[in-house]
């Protein structure tokens, strides 16, 4: 394909296109949460609570690398738009549910679609970019990330008190609409079209990771829904430690399918190199303080500050602010210097202070340390969602940068689940032992995971030898903004 034929106002309206669907599908990840009081008493469906946030989380978490992987086959252009499509469908379809039962399949249909919105945008970005301006975009689009994930509660709130509760979901059709229509006029189709069609497809690794991502993912979900009505409930118990181990058997399968397959849907290759197996590593636990901050902090708020669930969303803006910030610095640090290592421990580091921060957290800590930690949360956690991502397309050849997103996509959704079981289990823990109150259980549950996912991620770093943490530099940039942009690069380099 003739890359420079995409001129700059076209490059514009497909970023402004796939930056949209990115944020309706992780914003949908988390707006339902605030909007299912009110959805389930409508409806009257109290029993089915946790399954209209499964529902949407399991199918959009097992087909991020089917849609990367398959994007390589049929090209990006395809992917995104029968991703949209479902997703749309599944969106009008929730909106004019009438029952509990009919929410929850149209949320499915949601997720099956949002795993195209949430993988392609870093994959398409790496297409169509080079140099300064690809580790800006994907420091934008791990920002973006972020945002959606805090925000969502909010807008949730906010749409659901002002507007009602149906409205959560139709919003999500004009701007749908108009983001598909520019994808179909602008994107070329042959974009991303790097595996042959007589190829075999891997329908055994498919289902495999299909099954058993979902049966890890429903275990982990059921272990923290259980957990808040009282004591968590044994590891144990079919609905928790019995999926979770099924779904972990299944993996194993899996595996040994992938050895043998022609063309896998999560490249076993990439854990058989240190380096790709280190930042994939540094992925899946990195960002463990994040989603324990999201989960507990606002409850945290609501119950010991006695602020309404929309307020409690604006109070954890520093975690946002640090976030959004380091996401950009970091992702510039690393093309600057061509050097991930560093930059990504020190996030790690900041990671660790803001979780030892917590650790002494209580009802009479001042409201200046409490912004303070939460900031160093989202300062740290910032560089290892964009840092991590450049380096592993700068470590990976161009025709498997599908396969490594999708599988970095992947792990680090599978990751945030672990993270956010294990954050309710330590919170509740607490409180059922009669140890502490609410805003002690929340400074430890928070501490814990950040200082655990923090500790785990710097490992996995520092394992790697030295100058380990090397990037080559970019290749040609596509585009003439691109070429002009890197010149001047090259000359310092040189």
């Amino acid at each position: 394909m003739d890359l420079p034929t995409l001129s700059p106002a076209r490059q514009r309206l497909l970023l402004a296109a796939v930056m949209s669907g990115l944020l309706l599908a992780m914003l949908d990840q988390t707006i339902v949460g605030t909007a299912l009081p009110t959805i389930t008493e409508q409806l009257d469906g109290g029993s089915l609570y946790v399954w209209a946030i499964t529902a949407y989380l399991v199918p959009a978490t097992v087909s991020l690398p089917l849609y990367a992987r398959l994007s390589d086959r049929y090209g990006r252009r395809a992917l995104l738009l029968c991703g949209m499509a479902l997703f749309l469908l599944g969106s009008a379809s929730a909106g004019a549910a009438q029952t509990m039962e009919q929410l929850i399949a149209a949320r499915a249909l949601q997720g099956l679609g949002a795993g195209a919105l949430e993988a392609l945008p870093f994959i398409l970005v790496a297409d169509l970019f080079g140099g300064r301006r690809n580790a800006a975009l994907q420091g934008a689009l791990a920002g973006l990330m972020g945002v959606s994930f805090i925000a969502g509660p909010l807008v949730g709130g906010f749409l659901t008190d002002h507007v009602g509760w149906r409205s959560v979901f139709y919003v999500n059709l004009p701007i749908g609409i108009a983001a598909m229509a520019a994808v179909a006029a602008v994107l070329p189709a042959q974009l991303g079209r790097s595996e042959r069609r007589d190829t075999p497809l891997d329908l055994a690794g498919i289902a495999l990771l299909t099954v058993g991502v979902g049966l890890l993912l429903v275990g982990l979900g059921e272990r923290g829904h259980a957990s808040a009505g009282g004591a968590p409930p044994g590891w144990t118990e079919p609905r928790t430690g019995g999926l979770i181990a099924a779904g972990l058997a299944l993996l194993v399968a899996f595996v040994a399918v992938e050895r043998r397959a022609a063309a896998p849907i999560v490249p076993l290759s990439l854990f058989a190199r240190r380096r790709t197996a280190v930042l994939l590593a540094a992925a899946a636990t990195g960002g463990f303080g994040l989603y324990a901050g999201v989960l507990l902090l606002p409850r945290y708020f609501q119950l010991v500050r006695d602020v309404s669930a929309t307020h409690s969303g604006l109070l954890i803006y520093p975690l946002l602010l640090g976030l959004v910030v380091s996401v950009n610095v970091g992702a510039a640090l690393i093309v600057r210097r061509l050097e991930f290592r560093r930059v990504l421990l020190g996030g790690c580091a900041l990671t660790t202070l803001g979780a030892l921060g917590f650790a002494g957290f209580d009802a009479g800590t001042p409201d200046w340390q409490s912004l303070l930690f939460m900031a160093l949360l989202g300062f740290g956690v910032g560089p290892l969602l964009s840092g991590v991502q450049i380096a592993i397309q700068r470590s990976v050849a161009p025709a498997a940068i599908g396969g490594a997103m999708g599988t970095l996509l992947l792990l680090r959704q599978v990751g945030g689940a672990v993270a956010l079981a294990a954050a309710e289990t330590v919170y509740v823990g607490r409180l059922h032992a009669g140890e502490t109150d609410a805003a002690r259980a929340t400074g430890i549950g928070v501490g814990s995971l950040a200082l655990v996912g923090a500790v785990l991620a710097a490992l996995a770093l520092m394992s790697l030898p030295r100058g380990g943490g090397r990037l080559p530099a970019p290749p040609p940039a596509p585009d003439a903004a691109d070429a002009a942009e890197q010149e001047p690069e090259a000359a310092v380099r040189a």
